[in-house]
């Protein structure tokens, strides 16, 4: 049977629905996407590489800082702990100073002849270790008597005229003061000695 030359033939039935013929290209390999890519540039490889290293150093400078701020903010935090302790104790010793002062009072009014006496020797040892555990914890008397009169250390309550000590010297102690870690905790209530 001869073919009619008036009849066209099908159309591919892909063109018909807008896909694609063989002709067209319909790659979407990716080194294909590359190749039509510009080739990088020595010029912009050595702006990408310095902007990175800028980077690099703005980082490393962020990360040195906060370390150095952390270091900081660790000794600080010691720092301040140790005060509070520091500040802690001179407060409980302040509360117990009056009760050691109560005992060398009980201990200089005894007459002579009852200290011999085993409650008396009793009281003398609690005496002895209450003060052995307080410079145990850094409790130090302050030296007053025969000194010259110090206005950081010393209290003066009362102003004697003395020809047997220099002016301007503590005569006697009318309270111990005592220090706390080099710093007075309690200054020394004393008599300052002056011209006759």
């Amino acid at each position: 049977m001869a073919s009619d030359p008036t009849e066209t033939a099908a159309p591919d039935e892909g063109a018909r629905d807008g896909a694609p013929t063989a002709t067209e290209s319909t790659s979407s390999d990716p080194a294909s996407a590359d190749a039509a890519a510009p080739a990088p540039t020595l010029e912009s490889v050595t702006a990408e590489r310095d902007a990175a290293q800028q980077q690099a150093q703005e980082y490393l400078a962020l990360a040195q800082r906060a370390q150095a701020d952390f270091q900081n903010y660790r000794r600080r935090a010691e720092q301040e702990r140790a005060e509070a302790f520091d500040r802690g104790r001179g407060e409980v010793l302040m509360q117990v100073l009056p009760v050691l002062d109560d005992f060398e009072r009980a201990m200089q009014a005894l007459p002579p002849e009852r200290r011999d006496e085993d409650w008396v020797q009793g009281l003398a040892l609690i005496e002895r270790k209450l003060r052995a555990a307080l410079e145990a914890m850094g409790l130090e008397r302050i030296a007053a008597e025969g000194q010259p009169f110090d206005p950081w250390e010393h209290e003066a309550v009362l102003h004697e005229e003395r020809s047997d000590v220099a002016p301007g010297t503590v005569a006697a102690v009318a309270r111990p003061g005592y220090r706390l870690g080099g710093r007075v905790l309690r200054p020394a209530q004393v008599v300052v000695a002056k011209e006759p």
